[in-house]
């Protein structure tokens, strides 16, 4: 398949369970250390220069909307057929009424298709009196970009509302005419999330929206917009009316794919950020391989962290054991297991630490590799030898360092082989 929607991070889900001594920010103690480990990690691995801002850390996190209508099919999709006037109809009849003030997501899809159905005529009127089309002035349509950058002035999630500076959605490309009168405007997406659609207020400089209804209707599930602006100018500020049907579109999943191969394989290393500065890449080493269909399989290799640690919801303690399999004297055979989920990508499989403190707080976080940002998991190719404990990449993979900040293009291949795990 060509190229797809994917700039992505896996999302950090933490969740303070316990006590919680920063009531202004629950999250205050982890984001701390985060901080701490990435400033570590540029000191260690980048001698005074930036990591490679396009640098993806072995995974893939280049995402492009698909727009190789002609090859769809041949791909396996079934494409969807064209909006009927039926179906226009009872569209209408459900979003044309008065909604709530915010809606969430009823599916959560990573391949899908974006079909135009409707584009609204409702007139607005903004701060200095002038009427306003509000469908006129909507473009850039996107998706939830499940894996990809968050943005320091983001007003955060139940607000809907985000300033954008530096892209964090995935954009509905070659999709903004929202010529919906043949009904034959199509996009499909791929690596990309149904969880928030939003649109940008053309003449607000550029805000995005989240202001969408999704809805299931005879079996079938849209969205709609309902317009906003919020500019610096009284010509630029028009107030929403709650009616989501300034712009609908019909999502439609995509994962008609056939027949099944593997799509994605690698070996992934981590780091728990238990032990911040020794960057040995063992806390946890997996094998794994994620098929077309979702299917993903999972090999545990070694487990060289402290913490409790699990991936695709399978604790590594239990099936493996602690500090196994990196040279302390400590091995355990791999465990394969096939995932009760199915993932779209290696990067989208969870690998989420709970970490306790002296005084009882549990803190939940998952391992991300954020493209250009220190990473806390890492893809290798099948094969690749992982440190002995407390053996850093840095003096074990000497390359490892260019490679960060984009001065190689590899780096697995010279390794000093006295500090690598040799399996018994």
């Amino acid at each position: 398949m060509k190229k797809y929607f994917m700039l992505t991070v896996a999302v950090l889900a933490m969740a303070s369970c316990s006590k919680n001594t920063d009531v202004s920010n629950p999250n205050a103690v982890q984001e701390n250390k985060e901080a701490q480990y990435a400033d570590a990690f540029v000191k260690t691995f980048c001698d005074g220069q930036k990591i490679a801002s396009n640098q993806t850390w072995g995974f893939n996190q280049t995402k492009a909307a698909n727009p190789n209508g002609n090859e769809w099919a041949s791909d396996g999709y079934t494409v969807p057929g064209a909006i009927t006037e039926q179906e226009l109809a009872d569209v209408l009849a459900v979003f044309s009424q008065k909604g709530e003030a915010q809606y969430t997501a009823k599916v959560n899809w990573s391949n899908f298709f974006v079909q135009q159905v409707y584009k609204g005529d409702s007139i607005y009127v903004a701060g200095n009196g002038g009427k306003v089309t509000g469908s006129a002035h909507m473009d850039w349509l996107c998706a939830y970009d499940p894996v990809g950058y968050e943005v320091t002035n983001t007003i955060y999630w139940p607000e809907y509302k985000v300033e954008v500076t530096t892209c964090h959605d995935d954009h509905i490309n070659n999709f903004n005419n929202g010529d919906c009168k043949d009904y034959n405007g199509i996009m499909l997406m791929v690596n990309s999330s149904t969880q928030r659609f939003g649109f940008k207020a053309s003449e607000d400089n550029g805000h995005v929206f989240y202001n969408f209804r999704m809805e299931e209707i005879n079996g079938n599930y849209y969205v709609g917009f309902d317009f906003e602006a919020d500019g610096q100018n009284p010509n630029e500020q028009v107030a929403r009316d709650y009616v989501y049907d300034d712009w609908i579109v019909k999502i439609v999943p995509a994962d008609g794919v056939t027949p099944d191969e593997v799509k994605e394989q690698g070996r992934i290393i981590c780091e728990d950020l238990g032990t911040i500065g020794d960057f040995d890449f063992n806390d946890v080493v997996f094998d794994a391989k994620v098929w077309k269909s979702g299917k993903t399989e999972i090999t545990l290799l070694a487990a060289g962290g402290q913490l409790d640690i699990s991936v695709a919801g399978v604790n590594v303690g239990d099936v493996m054991g602690k500090m196994v399999n990196t040279g302390t004297g400590n091995t355990h055979d791999p465990y394969y297991f096939v995932a009760a989920n199915k993932y779209n990508s290696l990067i989208d499989i969870p690998i989420v630490v709970r970490s306790t403190d002296a005084a009882g707080n549990v803190t939940s976080y998952e391992l991300t590799a954020k493209m250009g940002e220190a990473p806390q998991k890492i893809c290798v190719p099948v094969g690749f030898k992982w440190c002995k404990e407390y053996k850093s990449l840095s003096s074990v993979y000497p390359g490892f360092k260019d490679w960060s900040t984009g001065a190689a293009s590899t780096w697995t291949g010279s390794f000093d082989a006295n500090n690598v795990y040799e399996a018994e």
